[in-house]
């Protein structure tokens, strides 16, 4: 009886520190995402396009980073700063942009969000974000050595790269801090 008890608080004391271990961890956010845009202005015109995340830092359930997208009437990229918090359901998102307006929305996997952006006053809009976080694959094959071409081991890793700041240093063909569009294009021919 009295081994039963021991063994009964010991695996009492593990299912109560795995789920304060769980209570206290927050999904990873950090890095890239990128996904389809759809808006529409107080004056009922409705547009399309493209954006990406960059968080690039998180600490528990807050994080920090930068939106970016070509705007429709302006040639250069368009950056702008926010922060944000991880709800204590680890899906739920809320941002406040560093210039104006706040997004909410929801975690959908490790890879996917959906964001809702709204601003008032005289540049009101509403925003739908789909984004999908970017990521490469790297993988590797071993062939076993007699040459049967048997594979004994095989991997294929998933890498969400924090390099975005790079990639638009190095897009920035004239070096003028201001990422345009032709640049872009003319970067992403050469990858």
């Amino acid at each position: 009886m009295k081994k039963f008890f021991s063994c009964s608080i010991v695996v009492l004391v593990l299912v109560l520190v795995s789920s304060f271990a769980y209570a206290d961890g927050y999904p990873e956010l950090r890095g890239t995402w990128v996904g389809l845009v759809n808006m529409i202005s107080k004056d009922g015109a409705v547009k399309e396009s493209k954006a990406a995340l960059i968080i690039k830092k998180q600490e528990g359930n807050l994080f920090t980073g930068e939106k970016a997208w070509f705007a429709a009437n302006k040639e250069n990229l368009v950056t702008e700063g926010f922060s944000g918090i991880i709800g204590v359901d680890g899906v739920s998102l809320y941002f406040t942009e560093h210039e104006d307006g706040y997004t909410f929305g929801t975690l959908n996997g490790k890879e996917h969000m959906s964001l809702y952006y709204l601003e008032n006053g005289r540049k009101a809009k509403a925003i739908y974000y789909q984004m999908e976080r970017i990521r490469f694959a790297r993988a590797f094959v071993d062939i076993d050595k007699d040459g049967s071409k048997t594979i004994i081991r095989s991997e294929v890793v998933k890498v969400y790269p924090l390099n975005a700041e790079r990639i638009m240093r190095e897009a920035d063909l004239n070096k003028d801090g201001k990422l345009s569009k032709k640049e872009w294009e003319e970067w992403k021919k050469d990858k």
